[in-house]
């Protein structure tokens, strides 16, 4: 087997650690003379990846965050990917986040809200391992567990810095539409924290929210972009209750009451009867109505005060390099 090398990317702003983070990489096994390690320090995360992307010289770009640790054979599941013979076929390949078992139950509930396909659809596939290794595209991937062949990660440009977040799925988009193919790996498979209280992941959601929105004005609506208004259009309509109920009177509960069936079926079914965690099965439906509500007024938000653009290279990126070795095939 080819070991290409790889080029890990941490962002990072100047008052967080990413020591757990490294130590991880160091301790994969994968051959050290094919890892560097560069860790970017600022306050713009998608300047600092793409600073961080110039100055690499793996073969493969690996992004990392902070908060997240590789699993120690991560590498070379990565790496069998690329080594197909026809380096044009796959130009990235990526795989989910999961919840660690050593995280409080706020943070438990929070990895089965995210991985739940009632209230992420597709997208719980970045929070679970799910089904094969297929092609996939921005609402399968995540950019804390993507790796993408660094020529076509320069020759392509690299991510939109006026996007974060989202600056991920732009660029899936946008490098997909012409023709570049993307891995999903169930077995490629980062830990990552959530969030350690209620209001922390509200505002997580609500920063989703908002870049999605500040990525469908710079993509354009499409249909496929439908979906990502549920939030926004239960937001609206739970606001709008008080005043539908006079004229539509208990049909205008309908919805909601879709909606907590919806809610609670989910929640027996994946954290009761698959998996035995009878405990949150009363709290998840809250969470569910949580992170729609906060992921939905983001994006109104969005939309009503879209960002100013931010010109490339803008954001302060203290690039620090914190290992690198005469990077070698093997």
């Amino acid at each position: 087997m080819k070991f290409p090398t790889i080029s890990i990317i941490l962002p990072r702003r100047e008052q967080d650690s990413s020591e757990q983070a490294i130590q991880a990489v160091l301790h994969s096994d994968y051959p050290s003379e094919c890892l560097e390690i560069i860790e970017t320090i600022g306050n713009h995360p998608s300047t600092q990846r793409n600073r961080a992307a110039a100055m690499a010289q793996g073969e493969l770009l690996y992004f990392l965050d902070n908060d997240s640790f590789v699993s120690p054979m991560l590498f070379r599941q990565i790496a069998r990917h690329y080594d197909t013979g026809n380096p044009q076929e796959i130009i990235a390949v990526g795989g989910p986040n999961v919840t660690p078992d050593t995280d409080s139950i706020l943070q438990q509930l929070a990895g089965h809200a995210l991985a739940s396909p009632f209230a992420h659809a597709k997208m719980a596939a970045r929070y679970v391992p799910s089904g094969g290794i297929r092609e996939a595209g921005e609402q399968e991937l995540i950019l804390c567990n993507l790796s993408i062949r660094r020529d076509i990660f320069l020759k392509e440009g690299g991510f939109n810095e006026e996007l974060y977040p989202n600056e991920e799925n732009e660029f899936i988009t946008r490098l997909r539409r012409k023709g570049y193919r993307f891995l999903y790996d169930p077995n490629v498979v980062v830990s990552r924290s959530r969030r350690t209280h209620v209001g922390a992941f509200m505002r997580q959601m609500f920063g989703y929210g908002r870049g999605r929105a500040r990525q469908t004005l710079v993509e354009g609506f499409s249909r496929h972009s439908l979906l990502f208004f549920l939030p926004s259009t239960l937001l609206l309509y739970l606001c709008a209750l008080p005043f539908l109920t006079a004229p539509f009177g208990r049909m205008a509960w309908c919805p909601g009451i879709v909606y907590v069936s919806g809610a609670v079926g989910s929640a027996l079914f994946q954290c009761g009867w698959r998996q035995r965690y009878w405990k949150f099965v009363p709290l998840l439906p809250f969470w569910f109505l949580l992170m729609h509500l906060s992921y939905g007024a983001g994006m109104l938000y969005g939309f009503a005060a879209p960002h100013p653009p931010r010109k490339p290279g803008a954001a302060n990126a203290d690039i620090r390099l914190v290992r690198r070795k005469t990077l070698s095939n093997r």
